[in-house]
């Protein structure tokens, strides 16, 4: 190649417009054409391309054609004709070889093999990346054969200029990875004031994309944040303005970096507060360059700081005003109490110990709460919920006391803080001897609803025995002869029905008894179901219900006590019976299902009466609420039952039916779990 090209163009001279039209290039564009034309007129060639290899893993690639140019005046082939026709398959294994050691490499049409559309001869020049082939220049059908040394050493300094701006595209991408990495929204601003970068975390605060703000002045990245076109602190850093600078709640210069807080109202979801980092950048002369700024939402922060300090201002308003009584321990020593407490110890006025503390406490309870304040010094409890006696002028009272440990003036310390619950323990008494009264009520309704079928189950065995012993009577008076097997066959009957009777008002006293409480244990609900049904299960066949049972025969047990499950399965079992008399059914149906589910006893009760309608579904365990008729029921039954289930951990759902009517479903822990 001579010094002045076929073209008249001087190669030497290209060099510097071939490197302004690669530092022009932003992604691919019209100055990379521009370059690979002006290196392909030089060459004489009828078209030029750049290419990179692509890799889909560590070993496959594929081809991406960065750049194209094709000289309009000559008929080419594909290559010259189809930006990106050419396809890493097309290459020969051997060609690839010699790319890789940097190699110049001529490909003439026998080594295109059957691609006959393509260019009878193509230059490829290798192109390194941190001694890794980036890929490729290639350049059809060149005017010279036989490079001489002229076109060598523009072809290696082409090299070198791609290389570099190989290397830069490498860095700017590897900067921007780093920068979409970052949690924190960042951008960076140029002392122009143009955006040249500007993270993924930056977008999704703002919803504003990377293409939007790149390389845009005029203040353009403060509208993401502001409404308006104003100076941040990326912009004052840079050049300081007093004014600008009074609007942030905080800005504080530090050497090259800036400290601030920033609220910005056009964030999304109406504004946030933002802690802001930003510091100056400079090039390698040490001459300003531009400004990164990052940014941390601290909106959450600033709220728990409000929260909190609205809570230590509730702490002194309890401390000073309310019913509690607050202590602080470190040691033996009583760093502070306030008021309440000093009323409940009547110690006003008086340095307080540890030990003064503890005195006071009931002599019953004082091991009991020091075994706990020994396990919270030791780290084996990390906080204390107890109760206590005390006295005081006003007699024996009752308290329940909280304690943890807490920073106080840089040191640990206990807190204590306690109520008097001397009334509430009262009241519970009082609500206990109620609630007791309520249930005995409500098992004395359910005896007086069993009367007639406890009637009819102690009227047939006594039928019975006193036609036994009526027809020995009259045997007797008339001079029969008496067989004495027949008579002991007689006075077995008479026995068995005598058990009969017995257990029926064992049921029944059970049923009645006060003891609740006292006898939780395994229990098996058929069992407690069997027991029912020898109490009621006459009554339903007069009011002519048809009772189906199915209980499973390998029923696990359940914790509680047998005569508490029974009064919730008489409820259900009463509240069927009395459904379906109000029902004009032909056949009246009851049927009582056990089973386990889920590690769980469940027992159903279902009939096929009428149902309840769905707004009263959510009343039905409502203390009180009853839809019979005035004085036939007290409403307190499914209210009674539920708090009885839920004693032994269990819950009663209740829903209508396929059948028309009611379902109640009672579920308990297997084995008391």
């Amino acid at each position: 190649m001579n010094t002045i090209s076929a073209n008249g163009i001087s190669p030497l001279r290209s060099l510097d417009k071939i490197s302004t039209l690669l530092n022009q290039v932003k992604n691919i564009d019209r100055n990379l054409e521009n370059a690979l034309g002006l290196i392909g007129q030089i060459l004489g060639a009828g078209a030029a391309a750049i290419y990179k290899k692509e890799y889909m893993d560590q070993e496959r690639f594929t081809l991406e054609c960065l750049g194209f140019w094709n000289d309009s005046e000559k008929k080419m082939g594909d290559f010259t004709s189809v930006p990106g026709s050419l396809k890493s398959e097309m290459i020969p294994l051997s060609f690839w070889e010699r790319l890789k050691e940097g190699k110049t490499v001529f490909l003439d049409r026998p080594s295109w093999q059957s691609m006959k559309s393509m260019s009878d001869e193509v230059l490829f020049l290798p192109l390194f990346l941190e001694d890794h082939l980036f890929g490729f220049l290639a350049f059809s059908d060149p005017a010279e054969k036989n490079l001489d040394s002229t076109s060598q050493d523009f072809l290696s300094a082409i090299k070198s200029i791609f290389e570099l701006w190989i290397s830069k595209m490498n860095l700017e991408k590897r900067l921007n990875d780093i920068m979409d990495f970052m949690p924190n929204p960042t951008f960076v601003m140029t002392t122009d004031e143009l955006i040249t970068t500007w993270n993924q975390a930056t977008v999704e605060m703002t919803d504003w994309k990377a293409e939007r703000m790149l390389g845009k002045d005029n203040y353009e990245s403060s509208v993401p944040f502001y409404y308006e076109r104003r100076p941040m602190v990326a912009n004052l850093i840079m050049y300081p303005d007093d004014d600008w600078e009074a609007t942030y709640p905080e800005f504080h210069r530090q050497e090259g970096k800036v400290f601030s807080l920033a609220y910005c109202p056009a964030l999304p979801g109406g504004g946030a507060f933002l802690r802001c980092n930003t510091q100056r950048l400079y090039d390698t002369n040490n001459r300003l360059w531009g400004a990164i700024h990052t940014v941390r939402d601290v909106t959450r922060e600033r709220k728990m700081e409000e929260d909190l300090h609205r809570s230590e201002s509730m702490y002194r308003a309890i401390s000073d005003f309310a019913g509690m009584g607050i202590m602080l321990l470190r040691d033996n020593n009583v760093l502070y109490y306030n008021e309440r407490l000093a009323k409940f110890m009547d110690i006003s006025g008086k340095e307080v110990t540890k030990d003064d503390f503890m005195n006071w406490i009931h002599p019953e309870d004082r091991a009991e709460i020091d075994r706990h304040y020994k396990n919270l010094l030791s780290g084996l409890e990390e906080h204390l919920r107890f109760e206590f006696r005390a006295q005081n002028i006003n007699g024996l009272r009752h308290y329940r006391a909280y304690a943890q440990f807490i920073e106080y003036e840089d040191h640990t310390a206990i807190h204590f803080i306690l109520d008097d619950i001397t009334k509430q323990k009262e009241l519970a008494r009082k609500a206990r001897l109620n609630e007791l009264r309520l249930y005995h009520e409500d098992r004395l309704t359910a005896l007086g609803i069993m009367a007639a079928g406890i009637a009819h189950e102690l009227n047939q065995p006594l039928n019975t025995i006193r036609v036994v012993t009526d027809g020995l009577l009259f045997g007797r008076d008339e001079g029969w002869d008496l067989d004495q097997e027949e008579l002991f066959d007689n006075l077995e009957m008479v026995s068995r029905q005598v058990v009969r009777m017995s257990d029926v008002i064992q049921n029944i006293r059970n049923f009645a008894r006060e003891d609740r409480g006292k006898t939780v244990g395994d229990v098996n609900a058929n069992e407690a179901i069997r027991n029912v049904f020898s109490m009621i299960g006459r009554q339903l066949e007069a009011h002519g219900v048809s009772v189906q049972n199915d209980l499973s025969p390998d029923l696990p047990p359940i914790k509680t006590d047998l005569n508490r499950l029974e009064q919730v399965i008489m409820n259900l079992v009463v509240n069927a019976r009395q459904a379906l008399d109000t029902c004009s059914h032909d056949c009246k149906k009851l049927l009582v299902e056990t089973g386990t589910y889920n590690g769980s006893v469940f027992i159903k009760v279902s009939d096929n009466a009428t149902g309840i309608p769905d707004d009263l579904l959510v009343k039905i365990f409502d203390p009180f609420f009853t839809t019979k008729e005035v004085g036939k029921g007290t409403g307190l039954g499914l209210s009674i039952s539920q708090s009885i289930v839920s004693e032994f951990k269990g819950r009663i759902e209740v829903s209508n039916n396929e059948n028309g009517g009611t379902t109640f479903t009672v579920t308990a822990p297997a084995d008391g779990g």
